[in-house]
């Protein structure tokens, strides 16, 4: 139960971590790479609609790859400790 807590644990602070990151950066990101699909007239709602889903978009998108490292980091880690305690059990012997 203790290794599925510090691995929820860390892929949610890998989550966090990457909603944060894709926060401060999509908006920039967003106007600099893709054009709205609308015209820029006197009516600016679908213009701001359609940039806000596409921040809420890249925020879920940050989330899932933050996940991803946060996962793949508790994965690495328990390798290494693993590796490392084998290791110490080798030199033990000789």
């Amino acid at each position: 139960m203790e290794t599925l807590k510090k691995f929820l644990s860390l892929a949610l602070i890998g989550g966090l971590f990457g909603i944060t990151i894709v926060t401060f950066v999509a908006p920039s990101i967003s106007r600099m790479l893709i054009s709205a699909p609308v015209s820029f007239g006197v009516n600016c709602e679908p213009a701001a609609d359609w940039s806000m889903s596409m921040l809420i978009r890249s925020q879920i998108i940050g989330f899932v790859l933050g996940g991803v490292a946060g996962a793949f980091l508790y994965v690495s880690s328990k390798l290494k400790a693993k590796k490392s305690a084998t290791a110490l059990e080798a030199a033990k012997e000789v």
